[in-house]
């Protein structure tokens, strides 16, 4: 009966962990939105792939929000075919819900219809530093990664390149298709490159303390069952 209840309670202390993942992991997405539609409003340039985005926007009509769902299910479905496995949900989610949440930011009205320099400023630093936080957040998680992320790994694996450099050449590919069919390359797309990875990295550390933090509290609660004594042992 003991053992039983101790089982249940760890059902209960795993479960909780792994819904407060997913609360962080959902907050990381609209978080990270927030920032990439802070940047494509500061008109100084937007992060290398929403160059991309919306370019295709521009040609199309098609919303950018949709544009990010597109093209992130088609590199998820490239680098499955390629790997030959199959893609976590949370990969899934993140694409989705963040083309919606950035659909969604990118409508509110709380943008300034004519910024001045020094707002558009804000707006692309802010951007860049929020976005970052936001990769951090969700990353840490462990809940699915991010397509790009997904394709740099399986091509690093089948080609033998550096991450890097696969990483780098993606990042250009996209940067100059998307200057091509007319997405807005300016010098806070190139700043980006440079300063969206170390605000990431130090999410990522901050954010992986406190889930392993809370990995380590859940072992601790989860009770120690006594073990059943059977005839024969006394």
């Amino acid at each position: 009966m003991k053992q039983k209840v101790g089982e249940r309670d760890s059902f209960k202390k795993g479960f909780t962990t792994l819904m407060i993942k997913w609360v962080v992991f959902l907050i990381g997405l609209l978080v990270l939105a927030t920032g990439g539609a802070f940047m494509i409003k500061s008109a100084y340039g937007s992060a290398t792939w929403d160059v991309l985005h919306i370019g295709l926007s521009l040609k199309s009509g098609w919303s950018i929000g949709l544009w990010v769902q597109i093209v992130g299910l088609l590199m998820i479905g490239i680098a499955c075919l390629i790997d030959r496995k199959k893609p976590q949900v949370g990969s899934f989610i993140n694409i989705i819900l963040i083309g919606f949440f950035l659909d969604g930011m990118l409508r509110l009205p709380i943008y300034p219809s004519h910024m001045l320099w020094w707002e558009s400023l804000l707006f692309l630093f802010g951007g860049i530093c929020i976005l970052g936080f936001g990769a951090g957040m969700y990353v840490a998680t462990g809940l699915g990664a991010g397509p790009r992320d997904g394709m740099t790994l399986v091509l690093a694996k089948k080609t033998g390149l550096s991450i890097r450099l696969v990483r780098t050449l993606l990042e250009g590919t996209a940067l100059l298709l998307g200057w091509l069919l007319g997405g807005p390359v300016a010098a806070g797309t190139f700043l980006s490159v440079f300063l969206i990875g170390p605000v990431m990295q130090a999410s990522i550390g901050f954010w992986s303390k406190q889930m392993a933090r809370l990995d380590e509290k859940e072992e601790s609660l989860v009770p120690v069952t006594e073990p059943v004594l059977k005839v024969n042992d006394l």
